[in-house]
């Protein structure tokens, strides 16, 4: 039975090194992870059965969503664990190898690169920030104190009754403008903020309420790579933002520390 590699990340190899994850089950529950050294780089990763891993089953098998999701969560969970020893390079799910030389051709090709990204990722971690919003009292908000809207509204009132309801609609059309600009803006200035925190950012797409499971609207989705010394620092920004802004129907959800899913591409 021909044995494939299921490569899970790259770390540091280190003097004397002995595998600190031979406890850890793989991703089919039975092989153990192991490590294979390549000079300054080592390769984490677990055995494979081809007629469980192998091409063509994974085809079929990554159009059955519970096979997907638990293995999925395996791959995450491992990860997790690895990143609490060693700085990684996670690799994306279901990354194989069929033999250890395709495995090291890998490696060679990237050797440099991945030496150097793991010295820049090394006593950094990746921290996740979600903002969300209640739109009602954000609209509330910008209703009661914004200046050309109270204007506009009183103007409003001394119109015919058709004419009123005519501007009324305009009138909401222009709230739900200021608010997608004041979501924005108030979401970028924090962002700001926390980037001070950090060495690198990224932001992401939002989520609709029907992946966040939220009955408030995501409004900015971020991930930051910090350095140790300033995750206290952070943290304590967010926390502060939520006491500020909370009633005024601001979210802030931080969540980490994460494997540098966002910052340890690979060209």
């Amino acid at each position: 039975m021909s044995q494939l590699f299921y490569l899970y990340g790259m770390i540091q190899t280190r003097e004397n090194q002995t595998n600190p994850f031979s406890e850890l089950k793989g991703i089919d529950g039975e092989h153990r992870l192991d490590l294979l050294e390549y000079g300054e780089l080592s390769a984490v990763f677990c055995h494979v059965d081809e007629e469980e891993f192998g091409e063509e089953v994974l085809e079929e098998k990554t159009n059955q969503m519970e096979w997907v999701k638990d293995k999925a969560f395996h791959h995450h969970e491992m990860l997790m664990k690895i990143h609490e020893q060693a700085t990684i390079i996670p690799m994306k799910f279901c990354t194989i190898y069929k033999t250890e030389q395709n495995l090291r051709t890998m490696i060679d090709s990237h050797q440099q690169q991945m030496v150097d990204l793991l010295k820049q990722l090394d006593g950094k971690e990746e921290w996740n920030l979600k903002i969300y919003c209640d739109r009602d009292k954000l609209s509330e908000q910008v209703s009661e104190h914004n200046l050309n809207i109270k204007k506009k509204k009183e103007e409003i009132a001394q119109m015919s009754k058709g004419r009123q309801y005519l501007e009324s609609r305009k009138i909401d059309q222009y709230i739900d403008q200021e608010v997608e600009k004041e979501q924005e803006e108030f979401s970028s200035e924090f962002h700001d903020k926390l980037d001070e925190f950090s060495v690198n950012s990224t932001v992401k797409k939002n989520w609709n309420r029907d992946v966040t499971g939220k009955d408030e609207e995501m409004c900015w989705n971020s991930a930051y790579l910090v350095p140790l010394d300033k995750v206290e620092n952070f943290l304590e920004l967010v926390t502060e933002a939520e006491k500020a802004h909370g009633q005024s129907g601001w979210i802030f959800e931080a969540t980490g520390p994460w494997p540098a899913y966002h910052f340890a591409n690979l060209s």
